[in-house]
């Protein structure tokens, strides 16, 4: 069926319909047109076979070669001894990792030498992904003509001008496949096969590089992650048979170190997977990028974020003055000072950061979580049973929905301010946004814990309060991602259905003439293309930041949930299956963007690697009695009667028992006056450890060759016999 939706709007004048229309069906495309009540849909098919070849030609494709011809007749012209070791190069294949024997086949697509990319079957095999690109590719670069489209204002390209007139609403892919989830998992199991692996390339073949390498990332992290659940229940049951809890345990802290150490593990093990994808997709080196700079065009700029016009518009004043060239006299737009354009972004975001800080110390202050001693104490806001479970679960809610609701706002201000920063490139736009989006979001999400944790000093508080959020952030995303947009579509399907039913019967014959399918087929298929142009558009950026912020809760605070990893876990599985659901059935088929990687979310994690190791070493030695049982010779008890914790003080509600509790104190050690100093030395030298440790695992595991590395010598050594 159709691969491409084109929107356009309602105002839209009969007369350039009929034009684009008629200039798409002489480029080779099957259109049908269909008036819904505010727009009006064209969907494409592309037919002609010889610009699809050529297209992809003109892209630098890299595509399976099964011709057996080689280079070996011009090096026997030019040099026997390079042909004897063309021939050892091509022989020893045969004992090599089969990723290199299989990659070695790929080559850029010619189109004067096609026959050479047929398989047996004389066809030749082209992804979903890679059709949509040449589509995109094809729409992008029709040039404006003064017939077709007379109010361009001089813009070169049609679909170009026509957003920008409003009179295109959007271009969509459709999909050109009816999706079963569960037969795609059953049929991954009961194939022997590597399921990560098959899973990824499914996606990648149907979606393209930059959602598989979502999946990629997030599968591979799955499977990682099942490391730190063994460690963490033999963990649990060594607390549980010795009876400590977390402020005491001496478990905790080897539990919190195995955690700082495996994440610059998968960090590093992540690094290399990410090239073996980069050198299976072919998407590293030259020819990458080139051709992601000829898809990188103005229409796929504007079609990926809505407003782009309209915000460019209202930065103009920002990034350019009028002024007088003192060469010509001529009034010119001078770009201003690239300091004074990031300056008025920090404006117009700190407003933003102050609002969300303000709102964080309020809803510290209604949950109870500050004293009345401490600075941010705000006596008019204190909430009466605010540690009651159902009053605490209440207050949590309405902080996730408020903090979601000023990340939604912030998200606008961030792609304005991006936008007015003048980026030549969507990598380098889309860098900036991501950047100014996850360093405010990180610290809407971690503030409350560093200050109960590192202010309060309670672990046991932390501990509460990073579940209770955990638990409501968590339902949040499974509402809003899926249930919410299921319910959408639900009504979204009762409208296109009677739409597709009121089409007039010649329309609906040609359709089942043209792709051969019989009529209840037909209205079943263009029924689903139709409700998938108008489904939402997905962003990948909120799916990685669950992600990141996940991986976060895992490092930042081991030593105070020791489960962390098996709920974190849990919740991941949760994700993808979500994830995998809604990106095939609720959303938009996303763009088939090229990709080489997962982008800045890497050095995030290199970065929350890092500050683990302080978060852990402060609640080790500060907000918790673990370093006393590894250097009991450096402290002393406070007193000898049985302690609590501060959360568990704050929930005594008998005023008499109160007073008893604190004549006793909340503390149970301290350092001995003498040895304060040596105490600290312990700290600083145990973090230096675990610096260097993570220094030598990422060392270690970046020299390590892999057939990645082979395969890039054996090329570079392939294009020196070629020379």
């Amino acid at each position: 069926m159709y691969e491409v939706a084109i929107i356009f709007n309602e105002r839209i004048s009969q007369d350039l319909l009929k034009s684009i229309s008629k200039l798409l069906n002489d480029l080779g495309f099957t259109l049908t047109v269909i008036t819904q009540n505010t727009s009006i849909v064209m969907m494409l098919y592309l037919r002609n076979n010889d610009l699809l070849l050529q297209t992809l030609s003109d892209l630098h494709v890299e595509l399976p070669k099964y011709s057996k011809k080689s280079h070996q007749g011009s090096l026997i012209a030019q040099n026997r001894k390079k042909f004897e070791k063309y021939r050892l190069f091509i022989r020893i294949r045969e004992f090599l990792d089969h990723n290199i024997k299989e990659i070695e086949q790929y080559s850029k697509f010619k189109h004067d030498q096609k026959e050479k990319f047929y398989n047996s079957n004389n066809k030749l095999e082209i992804d979903s992904y890679l059709r949509e690109i040449v589509i995109y590719q094809i729409l992008a670069t029709i040039k404006n003509t003064a017939e077709i489209n007379p109010d361009s204002s001089g813009e070169q390209f049609l679909f170009v001008g026509l957003k920008q007139q409003g009179l295109l609403l959007d271009i969509c892919p459709m999909r050109t496949f009816r999706h079963s989830t569960y037969k795609e998992l059953k049929q991954c199991l009961s194939l022997n096969v590597n399921v990560l692996d098959y899973l990824v390339v499914r996606i990648r073949s149907q979606m393209g590089e930059q959602i598989a390498f979502y999946f990629g990332f997030l599968l591979y992290l799955i499977k990682n992650m099942l490391i730190l659940v063994v460690f963490g229940m033999i963990t649990y049951s060594l607390d549980e048979y010795f009876g400590y809890d977390v402020t005491k345990s001496p478990f905790e802290p080897l539990y919190a170190a195995l955690t700082v150490l495996w994440a610059a593990y998968f960090v590093s093990q992540w690094n290399q997977k990410q090239k073996e994808y980069q050198v299976k997709w072919r998407s590293q080196g030259k020819n990458y990028d080139y051709m992601s700079s000829k898809i990188e065009l103005s229409l796929l700029k504007c079609l990926k974020h809505k407003k782009h016009f309209a915000i460019q518009e209202s930065v103009k004043k920002i990034i350019y003055s009028n002024e007088v060239d003192p060469v010509t006299g001529l009034k010119v737009q001078i770009k201003q000072n690239i300091l004074s354009i990031y300056f008025n972004s920090i404006i117009r975001i700190i407003g933003y950061v102050i609002a969300l800080v303000v709102f964080l110390i309020v809803s510290l202050n209604m949950r109870g979580y500050v004293d009345s001693k401490q600075q941010f104490y705000i006596e008019q806001i204190q909430i009466p049973y605010c540690k009651n479970i159902y009053v605490s679960y209440l207050l949590a809610i309405i902080h996730v929905v408020v903090v979601n609701y000023l990340n939604s706002k912030y998200k606008q201000v961030s792609i304005t301010t991006s936008l007015s920063e003048d980026h030549k490139c969507l990598q380098t736009f889309e860098r900036s946004l991501i950047i100014k989006r996850f360093t405010f979001e990180i610290f809407s999400a971690f503030f409350d814990f560093f200050y109960i944790g590192f202010v309060n000093d309670d672990i046991n508080q932390l501990k509460q309060e990073m579940i209770q959020m955990f638990m409501v952030d968590e339902l949040r995303r499974i509402l809003t991602e899926t249930i919410l947009p299921s319910i959408s579509k639900l009504r979204l399907i009762r409208y296109e259905k009677s739409i597709v039913k009121q089409l007039p019967e010649q329309q609906q014959d040609t359709i089942c003439q043209e792709f051969q399918l019989k009529n209840h087929e037909m209205q079943q298929v263009l029924q689903s293309q139709l409700i998938s142009c108008f489904l939402p558009k997905y962003e990948s950026f909120d799916d990685y930041l669950e992600i990141i912020l996940n991986f976060g809760y895992v490092c930042f605070f081991t030593s105070a949930v020791r489960m962390a990893g098996i709920v974190v876990t849990t919740f991941l599985f949760i994700e993808f299956f979500s994830d995998y659901y809604k990106i095939y059935h609720l959303y938009q088929k996303p763009f088939a963007v090229k990709s080489n990687s997962i982008g800045p979310w890497t050095k995030a994690m290199d970065i929350i690697c890092v500050v683990s190791v302080f978060t852990n070493l402060m609640l080790f030695s500060v907000a918790s009695d673990q370093i006393v049982k590894f250097f009991p010779n450096l402290f002393e008890e406070t007193n000898t009667q049985p302690q609590i914790t501060q959360s568990q003080y704050d929930e005594i509600e008998d005023n008499e028992i109160k007073i008893m509790v604190t004549s006793c104190g909340l503390l149970t050690a301290r350092p001995l006056p003498n040895k304060s100093s040596q105490a600290t030395l312990v700290v600083i030298l145990l973090e230096h450890i675990l610096l260097i440790l993570i220094y030598l695992i990422k060392k270690v595991i970046s020299l390590r060759q892999t057939w990645v590395d082979i395969y890039l010598k054996r090329q570079e050594y392939k294009r020196s016999l070629k020379e």
